[in-house]
């Protein structure tokens, strides 16, 4: 594959990519490490929660939310936690929506 091959894969990537983006959807990224706690081998990350869960299945924390170094058994649990809803308010801030969510086309 020579240069210029190479070049426009990498040019159609990124145009797929920003086109794929542009969904309206949005995103919560994580904004910490996944924790390393030893009671929870396998942590899957809740977008909407903005925080860790437990999916290990043997553990007793499992589907529990982890947040500040404690878990939580159900989401209304984690949020009546004040730091958890200052930080769940910064990261609902800072989602990112795509572009023309709103308008339509329509054929006829």
């Amino acid at each position: 594959m020579n240069l210029t091959q190479k070049a426009m894969l990498g040019v159609s990537a990124v145009a797929m990519a920003t086109a794929l983006t542009g969904c309206g959807q949005s995103t919560s990224y994580p904004r910490t490490a996944q924790p390393t706690d030893s009671q929870c081998k396998d942590w899957e990350w809740d977008s909407s929660q903005g925080v860790y869960q437990c999916d290990d299945s043997s553990s007793s924390y499992y589907r529990h939310y982890y947040y500040g170094n404690s878990y939580y058994s159900s989401r209304s649990a984690l949020q009546k936690n004040s730091s958890y809803s200052t930080y769940k308010s910064s990261i609902s801030s800072k989602t990112s929506s795509g572009f023309g969510k709103g308008s339509s086309i329509s054929g006829g």
